[in-house]
């Protein structure tokens, strides 16, 4: 099956069990739309390949435990450990107001309020109170919260967020 653009919805941790299911550590949103996807892709062994989901459930914190189809006994799950789980773009739902999957704000061009371009996204660090954007030009690197007090427009049609820094938000770090 030949896809489009394609997002990682989640990365298996390792197999649980003997029955060929997985620990999946979901990189969404909402744990809750597993149970609306049918099947992922993946990469394994430069081979990518379709995945069927027979069954999701929730598994201690914030990680779910996953049944393919294709996938029945442990040895064959172990093959997966730190694989990611794709979806085609056109198959994700849009998110929440205000929110924005994590492929929307990795790349994002980043400026001031001034028009002083800091430098592109380029990794999410998530933290337990709200995520900071790592954004880097060249030289230089920025910790900027994602809090509304900060971000004064994502617009991603345009590939730009607009900052609103405040006195010590673009302190320099090194890389």
């Amino acid at each position: 099956m030949k896809y489009s653009e394609e997002i990682v919805i989640g990365k298996v941790l390792g197999p649980k069990g003997i029955k060929g299911e997985v620990k999946v550590l979901p990189l969404t949103y909402s744990i809750e739309r597993f149970h609306e996807v049918k099947g992922v892709s993946i990469i394994i062994r430069g081979e990518k390949r379709r995945l069927n989901i027979e069954y999701v459930k929730p598994y201690k914190k914030n990680l779910i435990l996953i049944k393919f189809s294709e996938i029945s006994d442990r040895t064959t799950a172990e093959r997966l450990r730190g694989v990611e789980l794709k979806i085609p773009i056109e198959e994700s739902p849009p998110p929440p107001e205000g929110s924005y999957y994590y492929y929307q704000i990795i790349g994002i061009e980043v400026v001031t309020d001034e028009g002083r371009v800091i430098g592109k996204v380029e990794e999410i660090w998530e933290t337990g109170a709200n995520d900071i954007y790592i954004v880097r030009d060249r030289e230089k690197e920025y910790l900027i919260p994602a809090v509304e007090e900060f971000i004064r427009e994502i617009d991603i049609d345009q590939n730009r967020m607009t900052i609103t820094p405040v006195e010590g938000l673009l302190e320099i770090y090194e890389k």
